[in-house]
């Protein structure tokens, strides 16, 4: 008896659940995180007891954050073995905004821009009069404010005061925040640390920093972009220092690590349209220790062989890069034979998706048919191009567009052998209505060339159509102009297109149909459409998306195979 007077006393778990009646916004919030919805489902009677006294002011805390400051909370359980938990919630009349109150404070009362920024602050401020005050709100529409004196010239801004008066029986709220601009601030001493071979100026040309200049958080990230993309560095980061502000300027900190001062690139290539390759790629970095970057490259295949060299300079202070470029380039396509030398100079600004490139280049080329030389021509060309690439991926992509784009002239006959105008565009449309549904690619491609005398028109100017990314199932740029002998020569008009259907396999690889049509020719009189079709796969490696094609021409028995790497452009 004594042994069974000692013996502990032990409660049988309780199982439970949890029921909650609530409109379906404010429900999923109590489901969410309420207390007694997440608890252990096998509970001592004791402490799930606890747990349901707890549960109504729990459930009033979550309700105000979205604006209901004075609810209904009643929890019952029912007597079954394995008892549910009610949580029933009538919210009630939300709390709205009657009045809101926004002050800025400090020497940004002395901007000229003063004005324009308090309309700015107002016209984002998220917590409008009559709408329902939400928690979240209110502290997104503080830092928001915050955010926008920190990020133009007042970085030690911050809130001096904030406050949210309730009145549940009239189920209205006033707010009101204070902003202190604190002094404005410029940029002032440059840090640059890691630096080893470059000189701290040639870092600076290239950040294109000015001391001085009114502290802006964007200015640091083009600094920091800048940087990147000058291909010098492994590693970049560019930052304020706000612990070390004096007499209105704030040093700026750049860390660096290098690369390597120079760049040896090795590589073969292969494209059934030219078959193998071979190119070779040098890279000098920081020439005469001012960021320029110097490169050459030799590539060769069957068809072309080039020899290009490049000076590029630091980005300029809008973001532009400056730059020259020399090539000496012959090519024997279709039976045409070209030697080509070029001088150029371009103003290029490019991010990670566009580019927009304003330039002129001085073109020699002497043109030979079947063996015979047929023409020497040259042209000073002014010309502007746009790229961009808004896809949803660069490697698969399903959605988005491509779009390319250029135009040309010569400056009447100056340094010209005869006067044009070239024109040139291409672009593709991805598509996917459903992504088991597979992808619809369309592709369409225009050019034209203005001259009185196209025949005085360097070869490379002109068009010709066929091959990988043109109308499959032609050879390469077997579209065009008949020459002597079965030759082909270039067109003053271009046009094709395509439109594929890319159905899903694998994540990574898809079954291609496809159907391409175009022409390239001396004019539109003469321009006929030649027409194609095929099946192929896509395989989207990690790399770059590979193309294998089998191809046929309308009205023609052979069949061809086309290889490509890569996007269209």
């Amino acid at each position: 008896m004594v042994l069974l007077a000692l013996a502990p006393i032990t409660c049988a778990a309780l199982s439970y659940s949890v029921k909650i009646s609530a409109p379906p916004a404010l429900s999923t919030l109590l489901q969410q995180y309420l207390p007694l919805n997440h608890a252990d489902p096998s509970l001592e009677p004791a402490v799930l007891e606890s747990l349901q006294v707890a549960t109504p002011d729990a459930a009033r805390r979550l309700l105000e954050t979205e604006g209901y400051f004075s609810p209904e909370v009643k929890v019952w359980r029912d007597d079954a073995a394995a008892p549910t938990i009610h949580v029933d919630v009538d919210p009630g009349t939300p709390v709205t905004v009657a009045t809101v109150s926004l002050s800025l404070t400090g020497p940004i009362h002395d901007d000229a821009d003063y004005a324009a920024r308090y309309q700015a602050l107002i016209a984002k401020w998220p917590l409008a009069v009559g709408q329902v005050f939400r928690q979240a709100d209110w502290d997104a529409g503080k830092q928001q404010a915050l955010a926008a004196l920190l990020a133009d010239r007042y970085p030690l801004a911050k809130i001096s005061a904030s406050r949210v008066d309730i009145d549940p029986g009239s189920h209205q709220s006033k707010v009101a925040l204070t902003l202190d601009s604190g002094p404005e601030i410029s940029f002032g001493a440059l840090d640059i640390r890691g630096l080893v071979r470059y000189r701290v100026p040639a870092a600076q040309i290239l950040a294109g920093y000015h001391p001085g200049t009114p502290y802006k958080l964007q200015s640091l990230q083009t600094m920091q972009s800048a940087l990147e993309q000058s291909g010098l560095f492994s590693s970049v980061q560019v930052r304020s220092d706000l612990q070390r502000v004096s007499q209105g300027q704030v040093p700026v900190v750049i860390e660096l690590s290098e690369i390597a001062r120079k760049k040896l690139d090795l590589g073969l290539t292969y494209d059934t349209d030219v078959g193998g390759g071979t190119r070779i790629g040098y890279e000098q970095y920081n020439l005469f220790d001012r960021g320029w970057t110097g490169s050459a490259l030799w590539s060769w295949n069957r068809s072309e062989q080039s020899l290009s060299f490049g000076l590029s300079l630091p980005p300029s202070s809008d973001g532009y890069v400056n730059s020259l470029t020399a090539q000496l380039k012959k090519t024997d396509i279709q039976g045409v034979a070209t030697s080509a030398q070029s001088l150029g100079v371009w103003h290029t600004l490019t991010d990670e998706r566009s580019e927009l490139r304003f330039g002129s280049q001085f073109l020699v080329e002497s043109r030979s048919v079947d063996g015979v030389p047929t023409q020497t021509s040259h042209a000073l060309l002014p010309s502007v191009g746009w790229t961009r690439r808004a896809v949803d991926n660069l490697i698969h992509p399903q959605s988005g567009w491509l779009l390319d784009g250029s135009l040309a002239a010569t400056p009447g006959s100056l340094l010209s052998s005869t006067q044009f105008t070239r024109a040139y565009g291409r672009g593709a449309v991805y598509w996917t209505p459903h992504p088991s549904w597979g992808t619809w690619v369309a592709r369409v491609e225009w050019g034209q060339v203005w001259s009185d005398n196209v025949n005085q028109v360097p070869e490379s100017q002109l068009f010709r159509a066929g091959g990988v990314n043109s109308v499959r199932g032609y050879d390469y740029e077997s579209l065009g102009v008949a020459g002597p002998n079965g030759s082909v020569l270039g067109g003053a008009v271009l046009a094709t297109g395509s439109l594929e259907y890319q159905i899903p396999v694998t994540s990574n690889v898809a079954l291609a149909l496809f159907s391409d049509a175009g022409d390239a020719a001396g004019n539109w009189h003469s321009y006929r459409i030649q027409r194609s079709q095929g099946i192929g796969v896509r395989w989207f490696s990690p790399v770059a998306p590979l193309s294998c094609d089998l191809s046929q021409a309308l009205g023609k028995a052979s069949i061809m195979l086309n290889i490509s790497l890569g996007l269209a452009f």
